[in-house]
């Protein structure tokens, strides 16, 4: 395991993040995060397959906490791709999770593991924990996607609270998200090659 501060990574940040595996694929790569909640309603699940089935073999990087079962999914669809992958945890890197699936894209170079915790945080406060990452995906992603956001749930509050991370957000173009009150961009499941280019416009300003 290796200690960067987000400076590196995210400017005007000073915090410390703990990883393993390649730190290129965020730092050389447009980044493409995704938090899927468990809430998402049937007819935006089979969308978002289809949408990251699309990516999977994209020149990009896809960020995830891969805990909810819509993530997963998408989790065993990118790892069949060619598109590297990010694990954000929501503990230390050797709690157990995702390691197995780690290891298989850590092998060909694809993989990273990054937390906001170090390796002796086993357990943690069972909302704190998930915030805490998901934060750090957010502000590490160049665009990110959000299939669906449950009206004054916990995504839709990071989304209020945090301006920076609503401007790089999008939906899903479906009806389960007309109910949103914020002001988000969307993007449709059949052009996925639509959010690709918002991420390679992001990545090559943040460079």
């Amino acid at each position: 395991m290796k200690t960067r501060k987000t400076s590196d990574l995210i400017s005007d940040n000073k915090k410390d993040v703990f990883f393993t595996g390649h730190l290129d694929i965020i730092k050389k790569y447009p980044v493409i995060g995704v938090l899927a909640s468990g809430n998402a309603p049937g007819p935006v699940v089979w969308e978002s397959y289809q949408f990251f089935y699309a990516l999977r073999d994209a020149d990009v990087t896809i960020a995830g906490g891969w805990h909810s079962p819509l993530e997963k999914g998408i989790l065993d669809a990118l790892i069949e791709g060619k598109a590297n992958v990010a694990f954000f945890a929501a503990k230390g890197l050797k709690a157990r999770g995702f390691q197995q699936k780690f290891k298989l894209l850590d092998r060909t170079s694809r993989g990273l593991m990054i937390s906001p915790f170090p390796d002796s945080i086993t357990k943690i406060n069972g909302t704190e924990g998930p915030r805490l990452r998901n934060e750090l995906l957010a502000a590490i992603s160049d665009v990110l996607l959000i299939p669906y956001i449950k009206p004054r749930g916990k995504l839709f509050h990071m989304l209020k609270a945090e301006r920076s991370f609503l401007k790089k957000t999008f939906v899903l173009n479906h009806i389960e998200n007309d109910k949103l009150s914020l002001d988000i961009r969307r993007v449709d499941s059949k052009h996925a090659s639509d959010l690709i280019n918002e991420a390679q416009e992001a990545y090559i300003k943040r460079k």
